[in-house]
């Protein structure tokens, strides 16, 4: 599973698009905590062989396009390109029309809405459907541990970033405090801090792994952050993002050990004595919190190396 829930769209009616399109980014980003990049739009079916289908997660196609019918479309493309990735069409004539003109093909996996009335709601269902499908705690579990390696990535760039750029003047406040924070937890490492420390050889620390951990990592982005509050739209002062971020961190820990477990018909994930009941609401609430930290890092690694 990834974070970006990506819909290939056919609508030759711009106007329509647009509006329709709105209805499904809410549906994906506030109700389900995924990305909506923007679709991709095709008006007619004179692109379909240069498209990669492998990419999308789902099909929504007007019945009526510009010089083309939507099921002939879609029929060419299951059997042309071997695409079975769900489908749904939608016309203004209404939800029976629509079934009435896909009675000639055998389209597996489509779904039949009004333009109007039932296409949010019929949206929704089959979205989240698809989503059922690939919710699991394994796809949970290596979502998870890819979109968090890669904030640890980031966070990794803003530390590097504020060093280097020195905005606002903070790179010897950074460094201090960077040195200070791990010379705590370094004992089995002291003849190689105490090198690095007396050489003022800082790269050396914040690309130590051991030394400078996720933990410390976290605990120098939030100083960073402290410092350069001012200039942040989101305050995140004191120590929003870092208890926060731990948090996220400690159910990445916990997912990467878990075991799963039915109790009164209720998925629970346990590792030692701690236990979380895998949900639909626990899914959203992570997807939307990695999204969330993704997105503020992103804004921040901007500002330290502008």
């Amino acid at each position: 599973m990834k974070l970006k829930y990506n819909i290939l769209w056919f609508e030759d009616d711009k106007v329509s698009y647009d509006g329709k399109k709105e209805l499904v980014k809410a549906i994906i980003e506030d109700e389900l905590g995924f990305h909506f990049p923007e679709p991709r739009r095709e008006i007619d079916g004179q692109n379909i062989q240069t498209i990669d289908y492998d990419e999308y997660d789902l099909l929504i196609v007007d019945l009526n396009l510009a010089g083309a019918k939507g099921p002939a479309l879609i029929d060419k493309i299951r059997h042309n390109e071997n695409i079975f990735t769900e489908v749904i069409f939608y016309s203004s004539e209404g939800e029976k029309a629509v079934r009435d003109a896909l009675k000639e093909f055998e389209i597996d996996g489509a779904y039949c809405a009004d333009r109007g009335d039932d296409f949010e709601d019929k949206v929704r269902r089959v979205i989240k459907t698809t989503v059922k499908k690939i919710q699991d705690l394994n796809n949970m579990r290596g979502l998870i541990m890819a979109e968090t390696s890669d904030i640890d990535t980031t966070m990794y760039q803003i530390i590097a970033g504020a060093l280097e750029k020195n905005i606002n003047g903070i790179s010897d406040g950074v460094k201090k405090f960077i040195f200070e924070s791990v010379g705590n937890k370094v004992n089995e490492k002291k003849e190689s801090y105490d090198k690095y420390f007396k050489n003022d050889n800082i790269q050396k620390v914040i690309k130590d792994n051991v030394m400078f951990d996720s933990s410390e990592k976290i605990k120098a982005v939030q100083f960073i952050i402290n410092a350069i509050e001012n200039q942040l739209t989101n305050p995140h002062k004191p120590d929003v993002f870092s208890k926060s971020y731990t948090t996220l961190k400690r159910t990445r820990d916990l997912l990467a050990h878990v075991i799963e477990d039915n109790k009164d018909g209720k998925k629970i994930l346990r590792s030692g004595n701690k236990e979380l009941e895998f949900t639909d609401d626990f899914c959203f609430k992570l997807r939307t919190d990695v999204k969330k930290h993704s997105s503020d890092l992103s804004v921040i690694l901007e500002l330290v190396l502008s």
